[in-house]
């Protein structure tokens, strides 16, 4: 199933449950001046969450991303990107964890054809409507759930304990199991341990309490949902590949990369690149969105990512000439 067919069965599957399918909003966030990118598919519904908006019950969308927090990560491992596409659902004050979560297990199963069998999820160790919904109603197994605290899940992560003040509360994350031979230590390995075998798909916020002054939480009169899945990790796992580097998206860009710097396989490192790939993508998105290389601000980043990118091509040969300039459309 190629990638693009995953995004628009995201669309259409939600679209049926009486969601508004909302396009992608700028990677220059157009109404939180607070953010230099926009980094998560909630973004743009910040004034529905907050209440100041509320001519939309349910929404979703497949949200162009921009983080840079990870750089070091990208090519290195599997699923780490300074630019992705993040499917997400969300309700403002409408539908809440029962059918978020039903929804959610069904468009694994149905649609994307995951094997039940290979899912784990992990939920707040004080969420016991959560839990009851996993194991009583979707039927997974008690020992395939993990309860983990407010540093793994909770949104935003241990919120309780060092803020910031505002709409939080506990999450459900869905991982898919690649398998025993994956990660090379099958015994050891479990969702608890980075190992790499437990891929993270499905982020599930449950936002149902402010957070106050001195971490006081009070319950939300209108409870949201904010979901947020990587689109290329679930192409990954759809595609049964062992990196997000080797979908269908990536594979024109890799060879493109490849050309361009006149580098042939043999003795050839794919953290560069991967890491180069992903770069220019990032690049050329946020060039089109309006961001000039610049000294400062949104440009310095886009300038730092073709620094880097270029450094990457240092380490994979002596680059003499401005070969790079090749990776980008006219």
């Amino acid at each position: 199933m190629k990638t693009d067919e995953i995004r628009q069965r995201f669309l259409d599957f939600f679209k049926r449950q009486d969601h508004r399918v909302v396009r992608s909003d700028s990677l220059v966030p157009q109404s939180d001046p607070t953010l230099l990118f926009t980094g998560a598919g909630m973004n743009q519904f910040k004034e529905y969450f907050l209440g100041l908006k509320k001519d939309l019950k349910r929404a979703a969308s497949s949200q162009k991303c921009l983080r840079t927090g990870d750089l070091d990560e990208v090519g290195r491992t599997a699923y780490h990107h300074s630019f992705f596409e993040m499917l997400g659902n969300f309700s403002f004050g409408d539908y809440f964890k029962r059918d978020a979560i039903r929804w959610a297990w069904e468009f694994l199963i149905k649609e994307m054809g995951l094997p039940k069998e290979r899912l784990r999820v992990s939920v707040h160790e004080s969420d016991e409507e959560a839990h009851k919904i996993w194991r009583d109603e979707i039927g997974v197994k008690e020992n395939w759930i993990s309860r983990w605290g407010d540093k793994t899940n909770f949104w935003p992560s241990d919120a309780p304990k060092e803020g910031p003040n505002g709409p939080c509360g506990p999450c459900s994350e869905i991982y898919y199991d690649q398998g025993e031979g994956y990660s090379g230590k099958p015994h050891a390995c479990s969702i608890e341990h980075d190992c790499g075998r437990f891929a993270e798909l499905w982020n599930l916020v449950f936002t149902q309490f402010d957070r106050q002054e001195g971490g006081r939480l009070v319950p939300l009169k209108n409870k949201n949902i904010d979901t947020g899945m990587g689109l290329e990790r679930l192409a990954c796992v759809v595609q049964k590949k062992s990196t997000n580097f080797e979908i269908d998206l990536f594979r024109p860009i890799n060879e493109a990369v490849k050309q361009s710097l006149e580098v042939g396989e043999r003795g050839l490192a794919p953290i560069h690149i991967y890491a180069i790939s992903d770069h220019v993508r990032a690049i050329v998105f946020a060039i089109t969105d309006g961001v000039i290389p610049s000294n400062e601000g949104r440009g310095y980043v886009i300038r730092k990512l073709i620094r880097r990118a270029l450094w990457r091509a240092y380490q994979l040969k002596k680059v003499t000439e401005p070969s790079s300039t090749r990776l980008f459309p006219p």
